[in-house]
């Protein structure tokens, strides 16, 4: 993102007395602090943005709904005042005139916020000018706060990174409410500002627009991203993927620890309990054998990877071995499980980085998603196909109601693409991913002669299950498609005519539904929304259908030539 920070000004002081410093040009330029002073960053806020060193002579500032950007404080103040005095509640009674009075002092009652003070900045190697800066600066600004609140913008140009300052008064001109800033707690309790991360996407995809570099915040203390449970459960995960890498591709226990050191895996065998541990991740403890099998808590000790390394046979290099391992790691990265095809009016903005895509919730909220560029291919015909995971997370980016913006799941964003621009997805089933892994780890096993012996025997045994449980989704899917089928013929029996349009269709239906006994899951959808489910399932089973085809006679091919290898060598061993 384009490095932003955001800083809040309570104090009314802070923001009038900006109207005394942009008179005297002599105090312009802000002091340093003297030690021992308590001044706050924004004793001379209004004076330092408009600062004439740091601004091209004042060229570079300007105001939404300001007259006069130099004494932006007062009129900051003086819609506050308005807004006071219309709602009544900050009105004190004066025994002298006997009247209800607004004292401005009372805008600071329980240390309210009263102006939200934003930098954006920009890396020199953008190439742009402060005046596009600038200009970027405030598209950002109007589409974050929906163009409902002054503000006053001043782009600095006396650093090497160009930035922007801004200061947005908290007053609503047309609600006169106060500005909503949402700050949320974790069950971990670190809190998390989602207004300040709303104005980075927002910055991001303007910047962007213009061809800006996205300078990124180096993160302190990464695993702190990660709540206890969260990492352990990457860790276990991890580990266990590694261990059964290796114990199906190591020759002896010397091997084994070769290799899981190449891996970034430490192992240790000397206590009660294995132990093992990510080099190459922040894990702070090391993870115990016995909590990443819970059926069998001993599977991961030394004495039952003993006994399976005895079983092996072939040889593999280091070299080999981490090769193989990243690129199962690869696929796993870049693994899917939903393929939805757009248009091109459904993209709003390409940048190197990746897509922003066209999104509705409703007529009234409509904005963008940003999906990476490594999630999408763009198609000869000009469409581009997308591959989402289910459960990762995208940010949805309001045009009209900046507090509307959200954090959806893939599938989330799958079904809103196709309840509003009609698009049907395709669901890549699972199990279809298990059985290109499966497929790779046996073809690796079979590049490097080896055909038999436990590790074969084990991963034939895990693909014939993984193929029978395709064969079960299949069936499952032929189901699907024939209730879907059963419930749309109510659409289209000859009791309806097309020019009784969907309204009465549905009705009709309805009529008939209610006459069977079991209601159909399916029966409250309308013709269109049954129709895009029917085109979805269907392109789902035909894409498991041609993987569990395709493999089967892979298979085949593969047992007639293990089987032709195999009598080759009996006939050798016996001298024909």
């Amino acid at each position: 993102m384009v490095y932003t920070k955001q800083f809040q000004i309570h104090n009314v002081n802070k923001l009038i007395q900006a109207k005394n410093y942009v008179e005297n040009a002599d105090k312009v330029t802000v002091s340093k602090k003297k030690k021992g002073e308590e001044k706050s960053h924004f004793e001379n806020l209004f004076p330092y943005v408009t600062n004439d060193d740091k601004t091209m002579s004042k060229q570079l500032v300007s105001g939404y709904h300001i007259e006069d950007v130099y004494d932006a404080a007062t009129e900051f103040l003086a819609t506050k005042r308005l807004a006071a005095i219309s709602k009544g509640t900050d009105l004190d009674f004066n025994p002298k005139t006997k009247k209800l009075e607004f004292k401005m002092s009372s805008l600071e009652r329980n240390n309210a916020v009263l102006a939200r003070h934003l930098i954006q900045s920009f890396s020199p190697e953008d190439h742009l000018t402060p005046e596009e800066i600038h200009e970027l600066g405030r598209k950002t600004v109007l589409e974050f706060t929906g163009g409902e609140y002054e503000f006053i913008i001043a782009t600095h140009t006396d650093k090497h990174h160009i930035h922007n300052h801004i200061i947005i008064n908290t007053t609503n001109l047309v609600t006169g409410k106060s500005m909503p800033w949402k700050i949320t707690k974790s069950k971990s309790g670190k809190s998390k500002d989602q207004s300040k991360e709303l104005f980075e996407k927002i910055s991001d995809k303007i910047a962007s627009e213009a061809g800006a570099k996205i300078i990124e915040k180096s993160p302190k203390n990464s695993h702190l991203r990660y709540t206890q449970w969260q990492a352990d459960q990457i860790f276990k995960n991890k580990i266990k993927q590694r261990l059964d890498f290796l114990i199906t591709h190591s020759s002896n226990f010397e091997d084994f620890t070769l290799k899981a050191s190449a891996l970034n895996l430490e192992v240790d065998f000397s206590g009660k309990w294995s132990t093992f541990k990510l080099l190459d991740e922040p894990q702070l403890r090391n993870t115990r054998g016995r909590v990443l099998n819970k059926k069998d808590p001993e599977a991961y000790n030394l004495e039952n990877i003993l006994k399976q390394l005895e079983e092996n046979v072939g040889q593999f290099s280091v070299e080999d071995i981490v090769k193989q391992y990243e690129e199962t790691e690869d696929f796993v990265r870049n693994d899917f499980d939903y393929q939805i095809t757009l248009e091109p009016w459904q993209i709003n903005q390409v940048n190197e980085k990746g897509y922003y895509i066209n999104l509705d919730f409703g007529v009234e909220n409509r904005g963008q998603v940003f999906v990476g560029s490594y999630k999408v291919d763009k198609l000869e015909n000009g469409n581009y196909t997308l591959y989402l995971k289910k459960n990762e997370y995208f940010y949805f980016i309001s045009k009209n109601e900046k507090n509307q913006g959200r954090y959806l799941t893939g599938e989330t964003l799958i079904k809103q693409l196709n309840k509003y621009y009609g698009t049907i997805p395709i669901k890549k089933e699972p199990i279809i991913s298990t059985i290109n892994q499966l497929v790779d780890a046996i073809n690796f096993l079979a590049e490097h002669d080896v055909t038999t012996g436990n590790q074969m025997v084990n991963l034939e045994q895990q693909l014939n299950a993984a193929l029978e449980e395709a064969r079960d989704k299949l069936s499952e899917l032929d189901d699907k498609i024939i209730e879907l089928n059963e419930a749309a013929k109510h659409f289209v029996t000859e009791d309806y005519q097309e020019d009784d349009g969907e309204d009465l269709i549905f009705e009709k239906a309805e009529e008939e539904k209610e006459k069977n006994e079991t209601k159909s899951q399916y029966a409250t959808m309308s013709f269109v929304e049954l129709q895009q489910e029917l085109a979805s399932a269907r392109a789902s089973r035909q894409l498991l259908r041609d993987k569990f085809n395709s493999t089967v006679d892979d298979l085949n091919k593969f047992y007639e030539i293990k089987s032709a290898s195999e009598t080759k060598q009996k006939n050798v061993a016996k001298g024909l």
